[in-house]
């Protein structure tokens, strides 16, 4: 977990079908609300797929370098809403993309999770029903920035105990 960063400039290399396997077996054994495994993960590794996607993706460079990018849906039961007031794919979609950025840290592969983007446009290109909706993307490769993992806050800034 602290060997984990967000990279944002990727090498043109390949990434091994055994530690993209390993990140998306995370991402499937991710709890969900009710067990209801509403997900889909796109991957896309087309060039030319993946241009198009930048173009919808503030063109962020990392969406067309990485070796990989992945694709979060969610797929069903959209308008759920828990009764905390959040809609509850954003919470399982938020488990699943983490899962992955953590693997892919165990796999020795870098990543940048992508929250920018016109949502219709991705679906259009992939194809994605209008039942379903595209919560995030990562940026799955080899990094060629070396940069350190950005500063954190303090544990006392973040957690408290009983009250807020």
């Amino acid at each position: 977990m602290k060997a984990r960063r967000s990279v944002r400039s990727y090498l043109p290399r390949k990434v091994e079908q055994e530690k993209l396997n390993a990140v998306l077996e995370a991402v499937r054994l991710t709890p969900s609300r009710h067990n209801d495994q509403n997900i889909r993960v796109i991957v896309v590794r087309d060039s030319a797929l993946k241009q198009q996607i930048r173009q919808q993706a503030e063109t962020q460079p990392m969406v067309e370098e990485a070796d990989v990018l992945l694709v979060f849906c969610a797929t069903d039961r959209t308008d759920f809403v828990m009764p905390c007031g959040q809609y509850g794919y954003v919470v399982d979609m938020s488990l699943a993309t983490g899962f992955a950025l953590l693997e892919a840290a165990e796999q020795g592969l870098d990543t940048c999770i992508i929250c920018a983007f016109r949502e219709d446009a991705v679906k259009d290109l992939l194809h994605v029903p209008a039942s379903a909706r595209v919560v995030s993307m990562v940026a799955l490769g080899y990094g060629a920035d070396n940069s350190p993992r950005k500063t954190k806050k303090n544990m006392e800034e973040i957690v408290s105990y009983d009250r807020f």
